[in-house]
């Protein structure tokens, strides 16, 4: 009986039907077959791209940038450079932790720069009639209500397109920076708070990188550990279902530029003691450089996919190599030149990240 039930059990050829009049055996308490496992390498590319952190190929790249240019350039790996980078890198992280949040739900704040020359202004007026630490939570506040308020507003409730909102806010917050000013910059005395925070020291700790680790601790326990967290995540990976769920995706999408507002005036005020002065062409540019970082670092430009270190990583990736473009003596013309050419790596790097599960769907859909 034992010997006809394995024999049963291991032979592969359809039951008759005089076998399937009798009663079923079972196997259980005998030997188990066992089968062997095939894995595809398809399947086996596809875990381990999405078992693998999205930030996981820049922080490879930096790696290797920095060993590269470690044993090409010892003076990049010096004490004093590596401050500097530190320091360069301090601001755009700051912008990059809010950029995150507004591109985690879909949508995109190229408002930072302006912003941030803006709240440099305003902080400069308010310290000739105030004491310099009143004149800087006045900023912190007022400019973060007023630009997170018309981005917010306009994007979250409205439901207006977040890069032709942003983009004519860069103008506006640009231009009043410049009408307020008549295009000088405006001298300041940013006291000895806002001069550690933007280019001294807490102690032995740099300022700056004292406000990085401060500001993406925070961040990334929000996005992780909160509900509102994972409400942004929800509305950047699926808008319709969040809201089916019972999520209020306008709020949301309102409070990620409020944040974005908050982070683009702490790097204003950060750039005032940085510089020791307000001028209206600070932060130019500087979207594009943020931008580049955050979608390097693996947030995804549709939403729903990102994390604040990858953020980190990938603004350290490009002030890195924008550091080794002047260590080695290249023109700093090039510089804006391999950020672009960055960025569009990044965005195919994501398109190909992506594929497998597109295909998946197309399958499904089918």
């Amino acid at each position: 009986m034992r010997a006809n039930c394995r024999r049963t059990c291991r032979d592969p050829r359809p039951p008759s039907n005089s076998s399937l009049q009798q009663r079923p055996v079972t196997c259980s308490e005998h030997q188990p077959v066992r089968k062997e496992a095939v894995v595809s390498n398809v399947g086996l590319s596809r875990f381990r791209m999405t078992t693998l952190p999205p930030w996981s190929g820049v922080l490879m790249l930096l790696v290797l940038l920095i060993l590269a240019l470690a044993i090409f350039e010892p003076a990049f790996i010096s004490m004093g450079n590596v401050n500097n980078i530190i320091r360069a890198a301090a601001i755009p992280v700051v912008l990059g932790i809010g950029m995150t949040f507004a591109i985690l739900t879909g949508g995109i704040d190229l408002s930072v720069g302006s912003v941030l020359a803006f709240s440099g202004v305003f902080l400069s007026i308010l310290a000739g009639f105030m004491p310099i630490s009143l004149a800087v939570l006045v900023t912190l506040v007022a400019v973060t209500a007023i630009v997170g308020g018309i981005n917010g507003s306009l994007i979250g409730l409205v439901g207006l397109n977040s890069f032709v909102i942003t983009l004519a806010t860069l103008g506006v917050f640009r231009g009043i920076a410049y009408l307020v000013t008549n295009g000088k910059t405006q001298t300041v005395d940013p006291g000895p708070i806002v001069t550690a925070l933007g280019d001294g020291n807490v102690g032995p700790v740099p300022g700056p990188l004292l406000v990085m680790i401060v500001i993406g601790l925070i961040a990334s326990y929000v996005l992780r550990s909160t509900y509102f967290g994972r409400d942004v995540y929800a509305v950047g990976g699926n808008e319709v279902a969040a809201q089916l769920a019972g999520i209020n995706t306008r709020s949301v999408k309102m409070t990620v530029y409020f944040v974005s507002a908050a982070c683009a005036t702490l790097g204003g005020i950060m750039s005032i003691g940085r510089m020791e002065s307000a001028a209206p062409t600070a932060g130019a540019g500087l979207e594009l450089a943020v931008v580049a970082g955050v979608l390097l670092g693996g947030t995804r430009l549709s939403g729903g996919v990102g994390t604040i270190a990858g953020t980190v990583i990938g603004i350290f990736f490009l002030t890195c190599v924008s550091n080794a473009l002047t260590i080695i003596g290249v023109s700093s013309y090039w510089q804006p030149i391999a950020t672009g050419v960055l960025l569009i790596a990044a965005l195919l790097f994501d398109r190909f990240r992506l594929e497998p599960s597109r295909r998946a769907n197309k399958k499904k859909e089918r």
